[in-house]
């Protein structure tokens, strides 16, 4: 098989396992947003991000150097394990000795507790690299796929049952434990790999040189994913946080299925391309069908998010919807600059790519901290902005080292922006008016999906016939089976 059907069926395979895993999740997180108070709600959250953190230290760069390496050694892989799971250990001290204090002085002795009982995540975590890192370098995305969505199945039944009969905010914490335990035991199963512990201090020194640059753009990543979450609940607290959580969460399910799916390739196929002066132009083509499937539906989902969210999580998330309009324009910039810092490590660069991830401290971390002082929405506002002026910044250091053609770059991009806006635009026209006929909300929503669906077609094909039957063909033979091996 190709390395271009590879990187296309293991693309399909995570997108419609995190698809399955996303669905849950969402289904277990609305139903806590009903069950849980808005403050027991977001201090759950926020003391998660404490967990999160913890789990990109331990993986930074670890499954793209094990990816990117010629050949695949049981030794090396033994080397890294050791490495990683004594960081992971490290970590899980440093949380139980600073993040559980700083959560018992910053909110309560109820935050340090669930702080100290999530830490063991991290440790298990840690465990996992190795073997996701095998299964991605041999494309095995279906079976790591399936072994995630079943340690997911199994965690939200655990979730809801402890909800059931009274556990409250600690049903999530033991479902949370379950999952990692879980998922960490599937993983070596599929992967017919068996993890042993191995010292050597070149593959040390060669896990360092590679995963340091890494490890401070993973860190500054994290802090521009989450630096909206973080400030609003530190300087507006819980409530708030809460109410901008679920605001991302429709948001984080779609980037999940699509976007992140789509990532995870990206070092895979891109490292293995022979001629590197091909890169720019595949590049792209990536974002050009990337951007034709995921701005529609951003875009889709900010001019419904007033009944979404109604839907999701009841009437009192509601001023979240404002929220998730506003986030949702982000998604312009970001389809284009997303996947750079990995194309970047595809062709070896890491110290270029963290150079262009220090750009995210400036687009989210100072913009976020300057703003949050002003209310939220202005905060929203201030990131999305910034996103947009320092995007040609971002193309500028990647065009140092490889070549995108900014002409074909716009080509590419334009119609899915032009007939996405031009859904939106429609959609908030007839929003109300649609209201009047369909007084039921989930009826209104399944209307207003159906219309922004039928507007985005349309309008590609009258105005962009020629790019939307093109890109239709390289979706088709993506997906066929005939494709040339």
């Amino acid at each position: 098989m190709s390395l271009k059907k590879k990187a296309t069926k293991g693309s399909i395979w995570t997108s419609l396992t995190r698809t399955g895993i996303n669905v849950v999740d969402f289904l277990v997180y609305a139903y806590l947003a009903r069950v849980l108070t808005l403050e027991e709600f977001g201090l759950a959250g926020f003391c998660f991000l404490f967990i999160e953190f913890a789990n990109t230290l331990v993986n930074a760069g670890v499954n793209q150097n094990l990816v990117q390496r010629d050949k695949w050694e049981d030794r090396y892989a033994a080397s890294t394990m050791t490495f990683v799971a004594g960081m992971g250990l490290v970590v899980v001290i440093g949380i139980l000795g600073i993040g559980a204090p700083i959560a018992y002085y910053s909110y309560s002795e109820l935050a340090a507790w669930v702080v100290a009982s999530l830490a063991p995540i991290t440790l298990v975590t840690s465990l996992q690299v190795v073997v996701s890192g095998k299964l991605l370098r041999e494309f095995k995305n279906k079976q790591m796929g399936v072994a995630k969505f079943c340690a997911t199945l199994i965690s939200a039944t655990t979730i809801v049952i402890l909800a059931e009969i009274g556990y409250g905010l600690w049903a999530l914490i033991i479902g949370k434990l379950v999952n990692a335990v879980i998922q960490y035991l599937l993983l070596i199963y599929v992967a017919k790999f068996k993890p042993y512990f191995h010292f050597n201090r070149d593959d040390n020194k060669e896990l360092i040189r590679f995963c340091l640059p890494l490890f401070g753009m993973t860190v500054m990543n994290f802090l521009h994913r989450k630096a909206s979450n973080l400030f609003t609940g530190i300087v507006l607290g819980p409530a708030s946080f809460a109410l901008l959580a679920a605001a991302h969460k429709g948001e984080l399910v779609i980037n999940q299925v699509t976007m992140s799916s789509i990532n995870t390739m990206v070092v895979p196929s891109f490292s293995r391309v022979e001629d590197k002066t091909k890169l720019g132009g595949l590049y792209v083509k990536m974002v050009s069908i990337t951007a034709i499937i995921v701005l529609p539906i951003f875009l889709g989902l900010a001019a419904i998010a007033d009944p979404f969210i109604t839907v999701a999580f009841g009437e009192k998330f509601a001023p979240s919807a404002e929220f998730m309009t506003i986030s949702a324009f982000g998604m312009i910039p970001s389809v284009v600059a997303w996947f750079l810092p990995n194309l970047l490590i595809a062709n070896g660069k890491t110290k270029e790519a963290f150079n262009l991830t220090l750009l995210n401290i400036v687009s989210s971390v100072f913009v976020a901290g300057a703003t949050i002082w002003f209310g939220v929405k202005i905060m929203l506002i201030s990131v999305v902005v910034s996103a947009f002026v320092l995007l040609p910044v971002r193309l500028w250091i990647v065009d140092r080292h490889i070549r995108i053609s900014k002409t074909d770059l716009f080509k590419a991009i334009f119609p899915s922006i032009f007939a996405s806006l031009s859904m939106f635009t429609f959609l908030i026209l007839i929003k109300e008016r649609l209201a009047t006929y369909l007084s039921n909300d989930i009826f209104l929503l399944v209307g207003l999906v159906a219309l922004g669906g039928v507007t985005f077609v349309l309008v590609l094909f009258l105005f962009f016939g020629k790019f939307a039957v093109a890109t239709s063909k390289e979706l088709i033979s993506l997906l066929s089976k005939k494709a040339k091996k």
